[in-house]
């Protein structure tokens, strides 16, 4: 068995790092903490090379003695916390006493502080963990941190961080959060000189989302402010006009600290319910106040997490204010639905009235069915099935490309709930998801040869605001994009100019569809080896650019995206290997019949 040992400081340095300083990023988060937890009311910050080459953190804040600043690059060294029952009700953003050493173990550190009402200040510079220098200097009231040749001593984390536009973007996304908790704080990024984000410090949390997202966006957001007790939330929500892809958009707060919380998410979806259509998700910056002793900031490595003392609270707290918010705005109704006197019917039978209704009519003219005898559970928002007279198509379908039998007819009855064509091909009950169908017939389109895919150039070019890791991923993947039929361009900040997008998208409004790409982008890493990097984007593009679930289509449409998908290489089975089609045998329907 090897010889334990006591690792030398250095090294035990290096390895915390790793917890606190995962990209730049990181880095960046804690400085920015730092200056606010110093009182700044103005923060800059400059980077270099996504951070590489240089990240550097200018504050106005209460500055540091000079003996403080020898301190605070010592591990476990805080201002934050003196004892115990101090972890117990946290108010500050920083307080683990990592930060700074961590970052002097891995980076050239130097700090330039001087406190208010001083005359001269202090710079100290750290390499590898050491102190190499310590002087008197003369620079303004606050604090200067500098960053230089970021991970230099471990090439392998250095070796693997990502372009220079994606951790530029990560971040810009830590400083759009920590704005929006601080509206009255100016903030200023640059990047290689350039300006990526600024923000006025005027406490007007609606400026900020301006700033950081567009006016536009800023336009369609609704105010949210309910206090019960001692608790209180306020912030903005979207209206559900201003809707997105993921939930990248959200941004929740606890006593002014950026939070992740699944309990939050959840609350705000259940608010808006049913006017949140499938695949959806409303943007908000919201902050709950709480009694510091009610929340337990200490509960993950990067403190991004906590964990409430009364959860169900909090939950009815944010469920109940985002709902308040919409109803006010005239979205939505606050009032229990009224009961119906006419009586429950049981599973599987037909809406009342409908018995009697002519032989001929019945087929045209069901609206509703409470329960699919195919499947155990049915969502009652539904809108129920539209059944049409039969149509046989003739269609010619690829060899061995279908999971499914299918023959040269297939007999097109209607579309269900929106979202599935009803359809029969001999003895066999088919339901073909529409989007799924529409996705494989685009991909296949847009597929079909390896060359650029036709553009349509837009009349006048159209900004779009994307978060920092949205339009790192957009940038990066702009050779691929381009041969697809994108044309955009880097527009200044997070902002890019589109100026042409593909031909052959047509059920989807261009702009909201690349929006989704891009935030499908950010979330998930493509492969390095451009051609399988085109694949999966072309797929992708497919998805967005593709008839949704939940979109009512003619009849003449849905028999043109029959068509179209029995003719593809692979009917069965979407470009991400989902299935498009679903059949049941006639004996199976017997069974359930009890025949």
């Amino acid at each position: 068995m090897p010889t334990i040992r006591i690792l030398p400081d250095n090294l035990a340095n290096r390895i915390a790092a790793g917890e606190v300083v995962e990209r730049p990023a990181s880095a960046v988060k804690e400085l920015v903490e730092n200056a606010l937890d110093a009182g700044a009311r103005r923060v800059e910050v400059r980077l270099r090379e996504g951070g590489r080459e240089l990240i550097q953190v200018v504050d106005d804040g209460c500055g540091m003695t000079a003996e403080d600043l020898v301190l605070a690059v010592h591990r476990f060294a805080t201002s934050k916390i003196a004892e115990a029952q101090d972890l117990d009700a946290i108010t500050t953003l920083g307080f683990r006493g990592e930060a700074l050493p961590s970052i002097g173990a891995v980076a050239r550190l130097k700090i330039a502080t001087r406190p208010v009402g001083q005359e001269g200040g202090t710079a100290i510079l750290v390499e590898g963990g050491e102190i190499t220098a310590l002087e008197e200097v003369g620079c303004a009231p606050g604090t200067t941190v500098t960053i230089s040749d970021l991970f230099y001593n471990t090439p392998a984390r250095r070796k693997f961080l990502a372009t220079t536009a994606t951790e530029r973007g990560h971040c810009a996304d830590w400083i759009v959060r920590l704005a929006l908790a601080y509206p009255h704080v100016s903030f200023r990024l640059l990047h290689n000189d350039a300006q990526v984000l600024a923000t006025g410090g005027t406490g007007d949390l609606r400026e900020v989302l301006a700033a950081t997202f567009g006016s536009d966006t800023a336009r369609e957001l609704l105010p949210v402010d309910l206090q019960i007790g001692a608790l209180r939330l306020r912030g903005v929500v979207s209206s559900p006009r201003l809707l997105r892809a993921t939930r990248a958009h959200q941004f929740f707060y606890v006593n002014s600290r950026y939070v992740r919380s699944r309990a939050l998410g959840a609350a705000l979806t259940k608010a808006y319910g049913m006017l949140l259509p499938a695949g959806r998700q409303p943007l908000c910056a919201l902050r709950l106040e709480i009694g510091a002793n009610e929340v337990d900031p200490n509960v993950h490595p990067t403190k991004i997490e906590v964990r409430f003392r009364r959860p169900g609270e909090i939950f009815s707290l944010t469920e109940r204010a985002v709902a308040e918010a919409l109803a006010t705005a005239g979205y939505r109704s606050l009032d229990r639905p009224s009961t119906s006197a006419e009586p429950r019917r049981g599973p599987g039978l037909l809406p009342a009235g409908r018995l009697d209704l002519p032989d001929s009519d019945r087929r045209g003219q069901i609206e509703r069915l409470r329960i699919n005898p195919f499947f155990d559970e049915v969502d009652e928002r539904d809108a129920g099935v539209e059944v049409h007279a039969e149509t046989p198509l003739s269609v010619a379908t690829s060899p061995g490309s279908a999971a499914v039998p299918l023959t040269d007819e297939v007999a097109l009855l209607g579309q269900l709930w929106n979202r599935y064509l009803v359809t029969a091909t001999g003895d066999r009950l088919l339901l073909i998801d529409q989007h799924r169908a529409a996705e494989r017939v685009l991909f296949e389109h847009l597929q079909r040869k390896d060359q650029r895919v036709a553009s349509q150039l837009l009349a006048i070019p159209q900004s779009l605001e994307l978060s920092g890791p949205e339009s790192a991923a957009l940038l990066e993947s702009r050779e691929v994009l381009e041969r697809l039929g994108y044309q955009l361009e880097d527009f200044g900040g997070t902002s890019l100019l589109i100026r042409a997008v593909p031909a052959a998208v047509t059920y989807r409004e261009p702009l909201g569809m690349l929006r989704d790409l891009a935030a499908d982008l950010a979330e998930t890493s493509l492969p390095g080896e451009l051609a399988a990097a085109r694949q999966e984007i072309l797929a992708r593009v497919a998805c967005h650019g593709a008839i949704t679930a939940g979109q009512r289509l003619r009849q003449a449409e849905m028999e043109e995206l029959l068509r179209a998908l029995l003719a593809t290489q692979a009917p069965a089975v979407c470009p991400h290997g989902d299935p498009i089609i679903v059949d049941f045998p006639a004996s199976q329907v017997d069974r359930r019949f009890n025949r």
